[in-house]
């Protein structure tokens, strides 16, 4: 199910499926939005959230106590129906509770995401809590589809990625969109300088900012050609070789009752 707020600048919808924001409009957004529109052809999601793991398992398995268990991509909570617990004028907070399987996950715990919508920013707070007997290993991350080109008379050549600082490849804050630069799947950035990572229209300045502090690593992605959209992707880990999940890069190991929240803020400029 999807639900709708606002705050006279921004509205949102999101839904109960993953806890997913849906669209964004406002402060001059086209028709569509600024997120892309999880067309399924191209790409089937609008803004996934990346837990218990990010990325690929080694071989699409990891292993606990002896035993294989078998994931995709990102972890399974984008995939799973999230409840509204809490929906005011500008905020909706969604919470999942899982138990213990051998199936698919062999911790329990609480997933909660709150989205808040602040002056002409989205932002969303995700709190995982440990209701498991015994420590958890986790990674979190948003993967975000953001608008590129903005409106239909401009090309994804005509905008570029900006860093607070130099970080690119040459040494510089831009990093340039073409038509190819994300033939090889996604670029990794780890250990960022900048706090903010934006994709921004070269003739008017105009821009999608993610915040990205405290993320160890940031990824952009797209499919070849820039079909539409360009993924900003702040995470607090990354896949690595192995099927023990706390030899994952970034891996935080939770203790039981004890609770991890990580937040993204959107912002329109």
């Amino acid at each position: 199910m999807e639900y709708t707020i606002q705050n006279g600048q921004l509205t949102l919808t999101a839904s109960s499926h993953g806890a997913e924001a849906r669209s964004l409009h406002g402060l001059g957004s086209a028709p569509w939005g600024w997120l892309w529109e999880g067309k399924a052809s191209v790409w089937g999601r609008w803004a996934p959230i990346c837990f218990p793991w990010c990325g690929k398992l080694d071989e699409g398995w990891f292993e606990d106590k002896g035993k294989r268990y078998y994931g995709g991509q990102h972890g399974f909570i984008r995939d799973v129906e999230h409840t509204l617990v809490e929906q005011g004028e500008d905020v909706l907070k969604f919470r999942f509770d899982w138990e213990a399987d051998e199936e698919r996950w062999p911790w329990s715990f609480t997933f909660e995401t709150c989205h808040k919508l602040e002056g002409n920013s989205l932002v969303t707070t995700c709190t995982v809590t440990n209701r498991d007997k015994r420590p958890m290993p986790i990674q979190l991350g948003f993967h975000p589809g953001l608008r590129c080109p903005f409106d239909p008379d401009k090309t994804p050549q005509d905008y570029q990625i900006r860093f607070e600082k130099p970080e690119a490849l040459d040494g510089t804050e831009i990093f340039a969109l073409d038509e190819h630069v994300f033939d090889n799947d996604s670029i990794c950035f780890p250990d960022l300088k900048s706090d903010w990572v934006q994709v921004e229209e070269k003739g008017t300045g105009r821009y999608l900012r993610v915040d990205t502090k405290g993320f160890p690593f940031v990824l952009l992605w797209s499919k070849p050609g820039i079909p539409d959209f360009v993924c900003i992707e702040p995470w607090t880990g990354y896949p690595g070789p192995g099927h023990e999940l706390m030899g994952r890069p970034g891996a935080t190991l939770l203790e039981s009752g004890a609770s991890f929240a990580r937040t993204q803020r959107i912002t329109v400029g």
